[in-house]
């Protein structure tokens, strides 16, 4: 990664776009209300599938994700006023902590609550491998934006997130088809790989083939490109998972595909 920074190493770069893009999904999460719908709708879904368990421990994830990424994901202005503090610096770290207050409490407050009423809840779900998944999807995000940097000179093209720059005339657009070629020929994309999960068609089982493939490697990229409603969509595609039985997001039930542990 210190190639794509000419100061030295890159990974403030690196961490710059990944932060930005998770600005602008955390505050729509916010301006939607995620956290209330979200707590709302595993209640609901716990009461009527009488799993509450793993519904459970997937929203008080998402409430700690988003007490983190709240501090953490907007551009901090240093103390002239006209520079942005480096990501993951020591200044950075600090205004970090002191952009933490008490909606963060309240967000690590709830997820707590719902963690102590699990106690007497039974798994009837299969778990579905979301943990894996969100940590797949990081680093796979990761690579992507480096990969990229390198069509575009340099990370800083890329205005504090991806989702800022991303649109359909871009030539480098065409770089999604990157995830398609993995899941076509081995079902695993880099991260999918570490993690020791795979992408197979949800009918057989099998590898999920061109058509699948390339209805999931085109519904991030789609999506951002439309303004607005297509970061909500994203969102709630995201979402999507917590209520369902697989794990499995709205883009797995539209290119019937499920996500499997990797025992190879």
């Amino acid at each position: 990664m210190g190639l794509f920074d000419t100061g030295g190493f890159g990974l403030t770069r690196l961490a710059s776009a990944s932060l930005g893009d998770a600005y602008e999904i955390a505050d729509l999460a916010v301006l939607w209300g995620v956290p209330s719908v979200l707590a709302l709708t595993g209640f609901l879904m716990s009461a009527a599938t009488g799993n509450g368990a793993i519904i459970g421990r997937r929203v008080a994830g998402l409430l700690v994700v988003l007490a983190i990424v709240g501090p953490a994901a907007p551009s901090y202005m240093a103390e002239d006023g006209c520079s942005t503090i480096p990501v993951l610096s020591g200044e950075w770290f600090a205004a970090v902590a002191r952009a933490y207050g008490p909606a963060q409490s309240a967000l690590l407050l709830s997820a707590l609550l719902v963690l102590l009423s699990l106690r007497t809840a039974r798994d009837t779900w299969p778990s579905g491998f979301a943990g894996r998944r969100a940590v797949a999807f990081t680093f796979d995000y990761l690579i992507f934006v480096a990969f990229l940097s390198l069509f575009e000179g340099g990370l800083s093209s890329l205005d504090y997130g991806l989702l800022n720059w991303l649109r359909v005339n871009e030539p480098t657009s065409l770089l999604v088809a990157v995830p398609a070629v993995f899941y076509v020929l081995t079902g695993r994309t880099f991260g999918k790989r570490l993690m020791r999960i795979r992408v197979v068609s949800a009918d057989t089982g099998h590898l999920p083939g061109w058509q699948r493939a390339a209805v999931r490697a085109l519904v991030f990229p789609a999506l951002v490109c439309v303004p607005q409603c297509g970061l909500v969509v994203l969102l709630v595609d995201g979402l999507w998972s917590v209520a369902d039985p697989a794990a499995r997001s709205l883009h797995d039930r539209l290119a019937g595909t499920r996500v499997v542990r990797d025992l190879l």
